[in-house]
Order: C-alpha cells, then sequence, then structure tokens
C-alpha cells in the first residue's frame, strides 16, 4: 500500500497578517504618477496662460476656472496616492474618483478653451 505525498505547506511570512488582503497594484504606481504628472503639465500651461491675461475683461472667469482645474487636479493627485496601495473593492472606487477627476478636468479644460477662442 502506498501512503498519500504531503505537499508541504509554503512557510508563512511572520511579518505579514495572512489574513489583510496581498497589494496587488503596487507596479502601476509609476502608470499613475505619469497621468499626474500629464494633468500638472496642462495646469502648468494653464497658470502661463493665466499670467498673460493681466486685467483682462473676464479675468474673473478665467480664475474661476483656473480653481476648477486646481481642485480636480488635488482629487487626481489623491487618488494617484492611494491606488497603488489599495485593494479590492477601495481600489476599485479610487479608480472610479480617478477617471471622474479627470473627466471633470477635461470638461473645464473644455470651457477654458472655450474662453480663450472667444477673446
Amino acid at each position: 500500500m502506498s501512503t498519500p505525498q504531503t505537499v508541504p505547506a509554503p512557510v508563512a511570512d511572520p511579518k505579514k497578517n495572512p489574513s489583510y488582503p496581498q497589494r496587488v497594484h503596487l507596479k502601476e504606481r509609476s502608470h499613475w504618477l505619469s497621468v499626474l504628472q500629464k494633468v500638472e503639465d496642462r495646469l502648468a500651461e494653464a497658470r502661463r496662460n493665466l499670467g498673460v491675461l493681466g486685467n483682462h475683461p473676464k479675468r474673473d472667469a478665467f480664475d474661476r476656472l483656473y480653481a476648477q482645474m486646481l481642485g480636480a487636479r488635488d482629487q487626481v493627485a489623491d487618488a494617484v496616492k492611494r491606488l497603488p496601495q489599495e485593494t479590492g473593492d477601495l481600489y476599485e472606487e479610487d479608480h472610479h474618483s480617478l477617471d471622474n477627476a479627470v473627466a471633470a478636468l477635461e470638461r473645464v479644460f473644455q470651457k477654458w478653451d472655450s474662453q480663450t477662442t472667444s477673446r
């Protein structure tokens, strides 16, 4: 009669809690940082354009749009900071927040562009 072979259990890392889900998105950090960098580059260009306006009659409208851009950028930056560390549903929630912030930023840039072409 043959005895069944036993497979040795993997050695658990004593520094990690086995009930805590593994972070599987850490390698995505560079991708999310590049998304944030693109946002920062577009904001820098908008800031330069804002500086050129001086006492333009529509300066207040441009200032409001720029403030909205900064708010959307902050939402993107917050999601980019958290995404690589998140797991499961939290990752999906932050990814959804990032997508919404990028879409909001695009809408504000469209308004900005329509204002600059009508100057």
